[in-house]
């Protein structure tokens, strides 16, 4: 693991852990695009990505990485949890560019009832994002 693939996963981490969106902003590059399970179309504006994680990790609760997998500048996160007490598991499939920050995110989640739930609860939350508010 190159320090850059490192240091990335431990401001991941720390970040999830403790909902800071800021410490996520500053390894998200601009541009970064999110391929959600919920969507077929992928989204590449980064103040909706970082809206859309901080509902990741407030819909699901109990939400906790259990492995990763590193090749060069791929990651893969297993994480797991529960939606309206029904269990998940997961994967975000994250890619660095060069300067090692998050310039792709494919999420992948089963089973499919949870899913369901999931999708259901989060369609609500980004429904309240704002973009005027995301920019200043």
């Amino acid at each position: 693991m190159t320090p850059q693939v490192k240091h990335f996963l431990d401001e991941w981490h720390g970040a999830v852990e403790n909902r800071d969106r800021d410490r996520l902003d500053a390894i998200i590059a601009e541009g970064c695009e999110l391929h959600s399970p919920v969507v077929w179309k992928p989204s590449a504006d980064k103040h909706y990505l970082l809206h859309i994680l901080m509902g990741v990790i407030t819909v699901v609760e109990g939400f906790e990485y259990r492995d990763q997998w590193v090749k060069e500048n791929e990651i893969i996160l297993e994480f797991t949890g529960t939606v309206d007490g029904k269990g998940l598991s997961a994967i975000d499939r994250i890619t660095l560019n060069d300067e090692g920050k998050m310039c792709r995110i494919e999420v992948m989640i089963r089973p499919l009832n949870t899913l369901i739930e999931f999708a259901t609860r989060m369609r609500e939350h980004a429904l309240r994002y704002q973009p005027e508010a995301a920019n200043h």
